[in-house]
């Protein structure tokens, strides 16, 4: 089943780099950037995703998810709430 997923996943990102016109090596780098980013700030449970459409307005609309289990703490974010 895992390997159905990563398949369907490298497929869809194929179509994407096709569609958008971004290289894998950009969608890569970003990726890698976004996550070492989010890393400093959460604990990730799973590396985000990133997902690109081009819009008919010629936009890009660029949606990043992911999940963490916390927010990091240092002194800019002691005033965040935390369950």
């Amino acid at each position: 089943m895992k390997r159905d997923r990563e398949i369907a996943k490298r497929m869809r990102d194929m179509l994407i780099h096709d569609k958008v016109g971004v290289k894998e090596g950009f969608s890569t780098a970003l990726t890698g950037d976004l996550n070492r980013i989010l890393n400093d700030y959460f604990d990730l449970t799973d590396a985000a995703e990133i997902d690109i459409v081009l819009m008919d307005s010629g936009e890009y609309r660029i949606t990043v998810s992911a999940s963490a289990t916390r927010i990091k703490q240092f002194e800019t974010t002691f005033d965040i709430k935390r369950y």
